[in-house]
């Protein structure tokens, strides 16, 4: 695993890169993003007249997604 910024990096992170045209906006998507639990990812920038911030989550956790043995009875009896 590696570090970057605080953050521990694992197959189970999500990278998200934020946009807006205005830093204001911007401000909002990326306050928007930190009260979801996600955290920052490098340092903002901008290129072409648009403004960036990425960001990196956690992958939801996939448990619930699995087929269950009572799916599977239930599937057989059809």
């Amino acid at each position: 695993m590696s570090e970057e910024m605080g953050v521990i990096m694992s197959q189970q992170s999500v990278f998200e890169l934020l946009s807006a045209p205005y830093p204001a906006e911007l401000s909002e998507a990326v306050n928007t993003k930190l009260a979801q639990g996600w955290q920052l990812f490098g340092h903002p920038f901008a290129d072409s007249g648009e403004f960036y911030q990425a960001v990196v989550g956690r992958m939801p956790d996939d448990k619930r997604l699995r087929k269950t043995s009572a799916d599977g009875s239930a599937a057989q009896e059809q």
